[in-house]
């Protein structure tokens, strides 16, 4: 791969020949990311400057006089003394606006997405510069309750904009902005350059659009802190029973490496009641594709929200619009049976180097048998899937597998590999993979595979609707026919639909469909002996006493409404219509210009000179599942007007017989099969590089296949923006979903990712928590509830050592700066519920859960003991526990909590009962923990019946309440109401059982207990085992239903 570099130079900016060059600050020193610069006099602290001539973004973090220190957000590998820097006047600021949902980006707010596309490579390279927000994208704008005249402030909403189907953005007045509206945009489409609104305030206007910007070391605005007094439910049992945190509070998890810190991360993302979640290919333009409503639009017009159709002919919901440059490709079908360079009815579209190429490849089980070195062996051959790496990338493969059986281990081999082979799948192998990847599928795979074309089984109603309002009930059927037979041998003289004949039966079935619309068919004999022509003429006489032939013509109004008059077309729409009327469409066709072949194999071939009219017969018997190809003939004659080529369009495949039975010549009509299927088509395709160019993408939702079809029915699969090969959690995290009012999102629509990996050079390390914070308290203001992860703050405080060294600071503890603490609280502090600037009158909370990852687990490391003094909640994880795969390994006896008070009220509102429940559970494990060491001693006999209770109990609790399976259905995520009724028969069971041995004055043991319950202690552990997704009066039914059985159960064994 070329250098990152190279790839880029034509796109980096350069220093404006019209500034002068005495203006420019020069470097003084470079010490890895720190550079003292001189002649920096009159610039800021935290002024954003580029440095040296590849324009390395960099910020001044200290002025001595004229000199100023500045860290480096990029290598400085080249910098020498006195290379310019140049000021921006502008501090380090966040684009704040729509498209920031599902998108990745690195410390400084540059899309990685973008810098990818500009640089070719996985690395960033220096002084590249790309907008945080795509500029160029529209968004749909919708003013809200504000009218020119209006007196707005900092803060206020005046529209929204919908970014996905899980978040629409309310688009607010930067806080500092205030003023007279003198314009608001109208209700449609804009990008981010467009002026949306325009105040007026002591005589100067001023332009807003769609986004602004806000510096990241700065804390937004609000108009009051609230106290927080709900909780941040995160789906996991220990921590919303036992450690809850708040809406707006702070959370550390420090833990050792493995504990399962991005685990525990993820899991807020997926199942938080937070509403955003801040955690620090595509084909050419031109490109057509079916609109769920059978339309065509091309790719770049698509908006979100839109809907295309899917291969099931269902709707699928545009939720994003990839865009971008790239290497394209072009995918074209293959056949033998006609010229490829001709481009009728010949399948194609053009992609990206990414795009996955839908694909299927059929098993081709084979059964062999060969002799190797004078060994005999029989060998059983066959495709399967597995995967492979590709330039550092693991991708879906299909490979042929040989299992072989050698004749002198087995006597009968053939016989075991015949065996072998039968009970081996026959089902083909569906698959994706990118264009940029198709040369290194193996040549045998490669010439099995093919693409896919699907059928259309949506089935609108424009003809019938059409025939209502004409007066016409019924008669969709023999319109179709009627109109399908006029585009085969149709033409217009002096207003007169006629249709040429050679058969009485074509006549008598034109005479029966015409009289279902009063239309009189009669017989002109001027074209010859052997030819006719019948004019399809209305019966209605005017008041002058003279017939118009088109007047009350329905034949006549439905070509000119649906096409044209006398214009050889195939409508569009009709590949959406009534699948009958498709085929009775069709079917006319074939009456009137095609030729059948009802042996060897049912065939149809319909000739044509117009190509209008080939195209539109691919389209509609493609939408029906017929096999159609094209050939071609050489120039020919008609009429004395010379054609330069005429079609022939080849149909054949099983759903040919039911479009022949619906014809009405007997040559050409055969029987009305009984059923019929209607399966996607396969064909030949190769995969042929061009020169780059501009892409347009489509991303649906989660609830979906990701496939959709084009014009042409060609499968193929929408367009996603992934994080490139940059970090394990950066490639993983976009594939989770979370399920919302009972359908399947993608995670990434409510989440925004900052890259803030070890790797990374330092100072973008240490700037990148502020972006987030940033980016979090923006979506705080438009009312929303947002967590921020940020994992992990431990890698945040090693770049501030390293900085703090390079600037000859006093060391504190283990060479962290001093001011550690300072910096960790200024960033926690801007964690809290507030009510936001501005109106309407709302409130958001922003959540901080922070991941520390102490060396060697040790928990009074600097940054851990800084953090605990700040935060208010400690989720501190075991490294033994997750060795035991316990999940989430957060250790009971460390983590704590100071929100349960302030929680008490929300808890009392849910279940009463909670409160002492959960002081129980800690009871038992506090007491669990005591006795172990005595049980260590002196043995689990020697102990108190109670005391053994509570041994077995807290086991319970241990094992099938704290744990929970991360990879389950069950027990992924856990409701509320679901723990509370978990704690509430454990606690019972608990309860009883001390009661039972405590009123038996000794002559009840545990052991003598257990046996007469006989398994409750099982159904107790299987309660987790109850999933959420049934139902909460479901669950909540079930355990009632134990509650009971445990009760009777402790009453017969009293009685």
């Amino acid at each position: 791969m070329a250098g990152a570099l190279e790839n880029a130079k034509k796109y980096l900016p350069k220093l404006r020949d019209e500034e002068i060059e005495n203006n420019f600050g020069r470097v003084f020193s470079v010490s890895g990311p720190v550079v003292i610069a001189e002649q920096m006099a009159g610039s800021a602290m935290y002024e954003l400057v580029r440095v040296g001539y590849y324009e390395l973004v960099g910020e001044v973090i200290r002025i001595d006089g004229d000199k100023a220190t500045v860290q480096v957000y990029e290598e400085t590998t080249g910098l020498t003394v006195g290379d310019p820097i140049v000021r921006t006047g502008k501090p380090l600021s966040c684009e704040l606006g729509p498209g920031l949902c599902s998108n990745i980006y690195d410390g400084i707010q540059r899309p990685l997405q973008a810098i990818q596309d500009v640089s070719q490579s996985i690395y960033i390279p220096r002084g590249v510069s790309t907008e945080a927000l795509d500029k160029n994208i529209p968004w749909e704008f919708e003013p809200v309750n504000v009218k020119v005249g209006d007196h707005l402030t900092g803060g206020d909403i005046f529209g929204k904009v919908f970014e996905n189907s899980l978040i629409t953005q309310n688009i607010l007045l930067p806080p500092k902005a205030a003023g007279t509206v003198t314009y608001i945009a109208p209700k449609g489409n804009y990008t981010l350059k467009d002026k949306i609104i325009e105040l007026e305030i002591n005589g100067q206007k001023r332009s807003y659009g769609l986004y602004h910007t806000w510096p990241v070391r700065t804390p937004r605005p609000v108009s009051e802190k609230l106290a927080a007094d709900f909780p941040l439910l995160t789906g996991q049992r220990v921590l919303d029973a036992l450690f809850p945190c708040v809406q707006g509070g702070t959370t550390a998890i420090p833990g050792a490496f493995g504990c399962g810190k991005t685990v525990i991360s993820q899991s807020l993302s997926k199942y938080s009641n937070s509403d955003l979640i801040i955690y620090t290919g595509c084909f050419a333009k031109g490109t057509p594709v079916l609109m769920a409503d059978g339309a065509i639009q091309v790719i770049e017009a698509i908006g979100v929200g839109d809907q295309v159709l899917g291969p099931d002919s269902t709707p699928r919901t545009v939720v994003a619009l990839p865009r971008g440059t790239d290497d394209m490709y072009v995918v074209t079908e293959t056949t033998q049976h006609r010229d490829t360079a001709e481009a009728v009815g010949i399948r194609n579209f053009t992609c990206n180097a990414s795009h996955k190429i839908v694909v299927r490849t059929p098993r081709h089980v084979l059964v062999t048998e060969q002799d190797i070195h004078g060994e005999k062996q029989s060998s059983v051959v066959t495709f399967e899937k597995t995967v492979m790496q590709v330039e550092g990338r693991e991708i879906e493969m299909v490979k042929a597998q040989t299992k072989s059986f050698q004749h002198s281990t087995h006597a009968n081999a053939a016989e075991i590999a015949r065996e072998y082979a039968d009970n081996l799948s026959r089902d083909p192998i569906d698959w994706v993979i990118e264009a940029r990847d198709i040369d290194v599928v193996d040549d045998q795979v490669r010439r099995a595979t093919t693409q896919l074309s699907a059928p259309i089984l949506v089935e609108n109603t424009q003809i019938d609707a059409f025939l209502t309002k004409q007066g016409f009930a019924t008669g969709g059927n023999e319109l179709a026919y009627l109109m399908g037979l006029w585009v085969g041998d149709g033409y217009a003289k002096s207003d007169t639909l006629t249709v040429s004949v050679h058969d009485v039966q074509l006549h008598q079935r034109i005479k029966e469909f015409g009289d279902v619309f009063d239309l009189d068919t009669t017989i002109d004999q001027h074209h010859g002996e052997n030819e006719a022509s019948i004019c399809l003429r209305s019966r209605e006489v005017r008041d002058n006493g003279i017939r118009h032939p088109n007047t009350g013509n329905v034949l006549y109004d439905a070509l000119k409404h649906f096409t044209s008059a006398g214009t050889k077309t195939i409508p569009q729409f009709i590949v959406t219509e009534k699948i009958v009327q498709r085929e009775y469409f069709l079917a006319g066709l074939v009456d009137s210009d095609g030729h059948v072949e009802k042996e060897p194999a049912l065939s149809a071939t319909i000739k044509t000179i117009h190509t209008s009219v080939c195209d539109g017969i691919v389209a509609v018997a493609r939408s029906l599942g017929v096999r159609v190809s094209v050939d071609t003939s050489q120039p020919v004659v008609i009429e004395g007007v010379k054609h330069a080529k005429a079609y022939s369009v080849f149909l054949s495949g099983e759903a040919l017989a039911s479009v022949l039975a619906k014809c009405s010549l007997d040559r050409k009509q055969v029987p009305t099969p009984a059923t019929v299927s209607r399966q996607p088509e396969t064909f030949h395709f190769s995969v042929t590089k061009i020169e780059r160019a501009e892409y347009f993408g489509i991303t649906l939702s989660d609830d979906s296949d990701h496939k959709f079809l084009l014009a042409n029915n060609v499968v193929v699969h929408n367009c996603g923006e992934r994080g490139n090969e940059m970090a394990e959690v950066l490639m993983d995290f976009p594939e989770l979903s979370i399920e919302i009012d009972g359908r399947k999102e993608s995670i990434m629509k409510r989440t925004t990712l900052v890259a803030n990996t070890s790797n990374m050079p330092v100072a973008a390390r240490e700037a990148s928590i502020y972006t987030g914070i940033t980016l979090a308290e923006y979506f705080r203001d438009q009312g929303r509830n947002v967590a921020m992860m940020a994992d992990s703050t431990s890698r945040w405080a090693e770049a501030l050592r390293e900085i703090s060294g390079r600037l000859a600071e006093m060391p504190a503890d283990s060479g962290y700066p001093a001011y550690l603490g300072a910096r960790l609280a200024s960033f926690y502090e801007r964690a809290g519920k507030v009510t936001c600037l501005g109106n309407p009158r709302r409130q958001g909370s922003v959540s901080i859960v922070g991941a520390v990852s102490p060396p060697g687990g040790d928990f009074s490391d600097p940054v851990t003991s800084a953090t605990l003094g700040i935060v208010q909640v400690f989720w501190g994880l075991d490294k033994k526990l997750a060795q035991r795969k316990h999940f989430p390994s957060v250790n009971w006896s460390l983590s704590y909590s100071n929100y349960t008070k302030a929680l008490d009220p929300y808890y009392e509102s849910m279940d009463p009962e909670f409160v002492s429940l959960r002081t129980k559970f800690r009871d038992i494990l506090q007491t669990e923990e005591d006795l172990a060491e005595i049980v260590q001693l002196v043995g689990k006999s020697a102990l108190a019946e109670t005391d053994k209770i509570t041994l077995d109990v807290a086991k319970i609790i241990k094992d099938d309440f704290l744990q929970q399976n991360g990879y389950s259905n069950y027990d992924r995520y856990c409701p509320f109401f679901k723990t509370v009724g978990m704690m509430r028969n454990m606690i019972l069971f608990y309860e009883l059982a001390r009661s039972t041995v405590e009123s038996s004055n000794g002559s009840l043991t545990w052991n003598r207990i257990r046996d007469h319950i006989g398994d409750i202690p099982y159904k107790l552990s299987s309660m987790k085992f109850e999933d959420p997704q049934d139902g909460e009066q479901v669950v909540r039914a079930k355990y009632a239903a134990l509650y009971k059985e445990i009760e009777e159960r402790f009453r017969a064994l009293s009685e």
